[in-house]
């Protein structure tokens, strides 16, 4: 496995995608747009952990989206991707203050110097995904939080039974509903989607003592994804009907219709305190009190 060639066409493809995209910096004074605002949904899913000032550090944050976020909610922020290329373009437009380049396998900081690890959508792209969640636990002293792709095979019951049925007759026979069960992103890297049972066991093995999850739709269609790129500023019409939206579509995964496409998935280092507790589950997590290894208390 040659994660040096994966994570150096990351580097060279990476540019040419957000360039290709012209997102860039897409969050410098509009943030009364509709792609900032349908961006940073999840994060203000966070605001529990936001409620007083502590150290963070964002992974894969190409832009540092997610380091100005937390800024304007009065956090401190270390910003850090792969490649500095956009980050350094948004702390030149005074967007965010810290950043580096940072390998997520080899994260250059000593254990326990962060409060908080947050991961949007570039847990997916590691070559070693689980690796790199290690390393983002071994260096946070509260959490780790990631967003992600949700496993399909580990939110609906009856693709499991529809799969292990296939199974009987042809291991392969799934993959023809199944689709991206193999995907690969054209940077060339596995799509490690996340499933809630995997970040339970990951958890028990290096004997966290919470976590806490949370389904969350993030996307809609292809097209109206394109349609909410074009929308700059802000056009209210459209932005009640991308909210009317993600209101049926946010019922249907309340009641498992359809599953959610994300999840928020937030590995505790140490208990959180009870308001905190209280908040979360407000707003709707699983929040889950994993029992200690009863031979290594």
């Amino acid at each position: 496995m040659n994660t040096e060639l994966s994570y150096k066409a990351h580097k060279e493809n990476w540019k040419n995608l957000i360039l290709e995209k012209e997102e860039r910096l897409y969050y410098k004074d509009k943030k009364d747009s509709i792609q900032y605002s349908v961006t940073t949904r999840p994060f203000n899913l966070l605001k529990p952990l936001l409620s007083k000032k502590k150290q963070w550090l964002t992974i894969g944050d190409y832009n540092g989206l997610e380091a100005n976020f937390l800024i304007d909610n009065n956090q401190n922020v270390f910003a850090s991707d792969i490649d500095d290329t956009f980050l350094k373009e948004a702390q030149k437009n005074n967007l965010i203050k810290e950043y580096g380049i940072v390998n997520s396998e080899k994260i250059p900081f000593q254990d326990d110097s962060f409060d908080y690890v947050l991961c949007k959508e570039s847990f997916h792209h590691f070559p070693r995904a689980y690796l790199s969640l290690y390393e983002m636990l071994r260096c946070s002293k509260e959490a780790v939080i990631i967003i992600e792709p949700i496993d399909i095979l580990g939110t609906s019951p009856l693709f499991f039974l529809l799969k292990n049925t296939l199974d009987l007759i042809n291991p392969q026979l799934i993959n023809k509903i199944w689709k991206n069960r193999f995907s690969f992103e054209t940077v060339g890297n596995y799509v490690f989607k996340v499933a809630e049972r995997e970040i339970e066991k990951l958890a028990m093995g290096v004997g966290l003592p919470a976590i806490a999850f949370k389904g969350v739709n993030l996307i809609l269609d292809l097209k109206t994804e394109k349609n909410i790129l074009s929308q700059s500023p802000m056009n209210s019409k459209f932005m009640n009907k991308i909210n009317r939206r993600f209101k049926i579509k946010n019922f249907l995964s309340k009641f498992h219709i359809i599953p959610y496409n994300h999840k928020i998935a937030i590995l505790f280092k140490s208990i959180p305190d009870i308001e905190t507790k209280a908040n979360l589950i407000k707003l709707g997590y699983s929040f889950i009190d994993l029992p200690k290894n009863p031979y290594l208390s």
